[in-house]
């Protein structure tokens, strides 16, 4: 476990981390139309920024800003499912 903690990664899991938490509390206070448009919005966002990062940062820069992206993006798909799907059983 501790060669994924290296100093690099530390923060792309935490705000990957942070993301699903966020969305899951996001998901319990709004409704599932709401939801799907944040997280919509927040993957073409993520999106939007690998295009940017390959084709205008380049480099290991655009590989790190990618990396950011790919994590902020698992976060909100994760943390999406797992508040739908909480909330299906709470319901």
């Amino acid at each position: 476990m501790n060669a994924f903690m290296l100093e690099g990664w530390t923060p792309i899991l935490l705000l990957g981390a942070i993301f699903i938490v966020g969305i899951y509390f996001i998901s319990r206070k709004v409704s599932r139309k709401a939801l799907y448009t944040v997280s919509l919005v927040l993957s073409l966002i993520c999106f939007g920024l690998v295009i940017y990062s390959i084709f205008v940062v380049g480099g290991w820069e655009g590989m790190g800003l990618g990396f950011v992206a790919i994590s902020v993006l698992l976060g909100t798909w994760i943390g999406t499912i797992i508040g739908i799907s909480s909330k299906n059983i709470n319901a």
